[in-house]
């Protein structure tokens, strides 16, 4: 065969191919999501390849499984770069990094599968001090853009930043660029610009796989590739396209097991109240997502509950630092604003916050954050506590967030809603607590919270063997 890997990708010549062959590889590389959305959604299906009049330009990996290595590699092997690497890795982030070195050898891309608080940043800027090629981090969020910035000026302190954001293309003489997801997923770069790149780091890779965002691994190609996450698995099915693209996992690192996480899981019903327990469906019957999470966050009762909750917590325990997550603004206002009058120290953490403003609530007793801020990146050591005020199905990275640095027991608030689409959702939220052996104490209303009148979950872990509370009130 006459393929090769070059800037385009793994290229092949058409008619080294059959067209049932062909036929195949255009099928393979046109995706489509499942649908996770409650309601009718049609998703729609996109190419993640190229082709020309004699060519066809696919995903890497996905050419090296179908037709093996290619001998000629023609990528540019980037600008090399003289960055010094000034600190210490743990030493499981020894173990993952020389993992990666040695699996990419002269050419090649791999995946780090790493939970948060585990240090990927800090492992992805050791692995460019040992490549020493000029780099290109692509980030999806503004706040993430300024992490890296942080964390190249503390262990890469010689290296030269640049930046590529909306009309900032800032990479000249650089030795690692940050550019956002965004522009990069609509915009061009001259090849001149991208031949200088030695190794491309996707942090938060997952994202990768959209329609848009996909278009970024279709149209840069560096000689290494490193992908981070720590939730390689997408709900929609499309994994395999950042697979596809940047390589195989190269290492999974999970979260101690030792650490003892208590979940205090709370049922929030509001009985007399017909137009909250109304369930909103659209002309399928399917329910109205949107629409009940906004039931949710618009009940007094429920907010009332939660700020209890908070203000019970933290006369319980004064050392806390407490994260409160939800996917309303109106809510985290609202919440702001009635916490506030017992606690004073409270700061947001949403999005549109300049970093110095996101900085300083770092240090407040209580955080009020978005979800999608506190998804990724988000690097609080002292947290302590997370509350959930609304209710989500995947929790790993968000429970992560209270494991960065050992506490004595890190605690999870978790509200039940009393629907039956929410009570599916914490199905999920607790078959993940089962499976990292959490202890789960469920209060059947504010009152018991309160009063610590609760029982312990039956379903226990293997090595679960907290002794059940009795429970003091009549089930």
């Amino acid at each position: 065969m006459n393929s090769y890997i070059g800037k385009k990708g793994y290229t092949i010549v058409k008619e080294d191919f059959t067209q049932t062959q062909l036929h195949k590889i255009r099928i393979d590389m046109t995706v489509k999501p499942h649908n996770t959305m409650n309601g009718f959604v049609n998703p729609i299906q996109y190419p993640i390849y190229r082709e020309s009049t004699h060519k066809m330009y696919l995903p890497r990996y996905y050419g090296i499984d179908e037709f093996g290595s290619c001998p000629k590699n023609v990528l540019s092997k980037g600008n090399s770069i003289d960055v010094s690497f000034c600190g210490d890795l743990f030493e499981y982030q020894h173990t993952i990094v020389n993992k990666f070195i040695t699996h990419v050898g002269n050419s090649g891309g791999g995946l780090l599968d790493v939970e948060p608080g585990k240090g990927k940043t800090v492992m992805g800027l050791n692995i460019i001090s040992q490549l020493k090629r000029k780099t290109l981090v692509v980030v999806h969020k503004t706040f993430l853009l300024n992490q890296w910035k942080e964390r190249i000026q503390q262990f890469l302190p010689n290296a030269n930043i640049g930046i590529i954001q909306a009309q900032i293309i800032d990479v000249e003489d650089k030795d690692i660029v940050i550019g956002m997801l965004q522009t990069l997923s609509t915009k061009d770069l001259d090849y001149s610009i991208v031949k200088e790149f030695g190794l491309t780091i996707y942090d938060e890779c997952h994202h990768l796989s959209a329609e848009v965002f996909s278009n970024v691994m279709i149209r840069i190609h560096t000689n290494y590739v490193l992908g981070l996450s720590g939730t390689m698995t997408r709900k929609d099915g499309l994994t395999k396209v950042f697979k596809y693209f940047i390589g195989p996992v190269v290492h999974k690192e999970k979260t101690d097991l030792t650490t003892e996480v208590l979940v205090k899981s709370v049922l929030f019903e509001d009985q007399n109240n017909d137009d909250y327990n109304d369930v909103k469906t659209d002309y399928r019957g399917n329910p109205m997502y949107s629409s009940m999470i906004t039931k949710l966050c618009n009940n007094e009762n429920r907010t009332s509950m939660i700020t209890n909750i908070i203000h019970y917590e933290l006369k319980e325990k004064k050392d806390q630092q407490i994260m409160i997550l939800a996917h309303n603004k109106t809510l985290i206002q609202r919440l702001y604003d009635m916490i506030s009058l017992f606690e004073p120290s409270i700061g947001f953490y949403i999005g549109g916050m300049k970093e110095d403003a996101l900085k300083e609530s770092e240090s407040k007793k209580v955080i009020i954050a978005t979800y999608a801020m506190a998804s990724e990146g988000l690097d609080i050591k002292s947290l302590t506590t997370l509350c959930m005020a609304t209710p989500k199905s995947d929790v790993c990275q968000s429970v992560g967030r209270i494991l960065r640095s050992k506490h004595t027991q890190p605690l999870v608030i978790d509200i039940i809603d009393s629907h039956d689409i929410f009570k599916r959702q914490y199905g999920k939220r607790r078959t993940y607590y089962h499976k990292k052996q959490y202890v789960i104490q469920k209060y059947i209303h504010l009152n018991a919270y309160l009063q610590n009148i609760y029982d312990i979950d039956k379903k226990k872990g293997k090595n679960d063997t907290t002794e059940p509370k009795p429970c003091l009130v009549k089930l």
